[in-house]
């Protein structure tokens, strides 16, 4: 017995029914977690960067050294 395209699109027009009130605010939390996962990512390359060693500009002189 296999699963034909009718029960599968049964199945689906019911979840769709049970669902569908619960759906806007599913994108909302959706979105609002996908935003703060970029905010995130972004703030811990800003402090990478920021904690990454000084590259000096001019090979074999010391920072701050003549």
């Amino acid at each position: 017995m296999s699963i034909g395209i009718w029960q599968v699109a049964l199945v689906g027009l019911v979840l769709l029914l049970l669902f569908s009130r619960k759906l806007p605010a599913l994108g909302a939390e959706l979105g609002r977690g996908i935003r703060e996962l970029r905010c995130h990512l972004a703030r811990k390359r800003r402090t990478e960067a920021e904690d990454a060693p000084f590259d000096d500009p001019t090979p074999g002189r010391s920072p701050g050294g003549r």
